[in-house]
């Protein structure tokens, strides 16, 4: 059972946590987040989810209310009143509770502070298609930091869900910068492209790991900018997410990508992620 919740200094049952009304995350969106997998009772690559984690409060000047070392041990305290295993740890921190409805956020509040698991499925995941529709990024200009206003992300995976897509691909002025809850990789030659690190897009824990085995397998990897037509006329296009894990897309709106079905350089990636994957399982 993922019941008990980390609120503010108290562990807690799910259903009797509960937050402000004058909290500036549920006016504003004033707030970040982090999402961290467990395998085997052991957070994922803990200390580059702190580092994201503390990025992003840095870019909203938001103090970080705990050092890493407490951040670990609320975490591993989390994990063992939930039942320990296969988890999947939120962390949500917003500015804090202000006096009043008030637009500017005052530096003395006190940020709210969430955490709280839910079960995460560990099976070997077989490969999955999806089609995509590019649409225009409508985005801020700050995606980069893993705010929780979601709104346009909301929208855009809405608007390719409408359309029969699984996933919309986004580009701004003809740049591809990511998909709405994904980042994109597309191969041409048998070289892997992917865009690069900027304020446009968020840089994934799963797209990390994904460049690291592409680069141990040899495959040469590019971090630049991609145009529309290249991701049109590549050989193999996917997304990747640590839900999705690799996901190669078929079709873009209504251009078939390579012969459309799935290509050798995924597959071949794929088998190396769900091997990575078993090692970091203990039975």
């Amino acid at each position: 059972m993922t019941d008990t919740v980390y609120l503010n200094g108290e562990l807690i049952a799910k259903n009797q946590a509960k937050i402000s009304i004058l909290d500036r995350g549920f006016l504003f969106s004033d707030g970040i987040y982090e999402v961290i997998p467990v395998y085997s009772s052991a957070p994922f690559r803990l200390e580059q989810h702190l580092s994201r984690l503390q990025y992003c409060l840095d870019q909203l000047s938001i103090p970080n209310p705990h050092s890493n070392i407490e951040w670990k041990n609320i975490i591993r305290t989390l994990i063992e009143r939930n039942g320990g295993g296969h988890l999947s740890i939120y962390m949500h921190i917003t500015r804090g509770v202000g006096l009043d409805r008030n637009h500017i956020g005052g530096e003395s509040l006190s940020p709210t502070v969430l955490v709280m698991a839910s079960p995460l499925t560990i099976n070997e995941q077989a490969i999955q298609t999806t089609t995509a529709t590019l649409l225009e990024d409508t985005r801020w200009h700050h995606c980069d930091i893993k705010s929780v206003a979601l709104l346009s992300n909301v929208m855009l995976r809405n608007q390719a869900e409408q359309l029969g897509h699984g996933e919309a691909l986004l580009h701004r002025n003809g740049v591809i910068t990511e998909g709405s809850t994904s980042n994109i990789f597309i191969v041409k030659h048998r070289e892997v492209y992917t865009p690069k690190q900027s304020n446009l897009i968020l840089g994934g824990i799963t797209r990390d790991v994904i460049i690291e085995l592409a680069e141990n397998a040899g495959l040469r990897l590019h971090q630049e900018n991609i145009s529309k037509e290249q991701l049109l006329n590549a050989d193999e296009v996917w997304i990747s997410s640590s839900t999705r894990e690799i996901s190669p897309v078929t079709q873009i709106d209504d251009k078939i990508i390579g012969n459309g079905e799935i290509g050798p350089v995924a597959k071949a990636l794929h088998s190396e992620f769900q091997t990575f994957k078993k090692s970091l399982i203990q039975d």
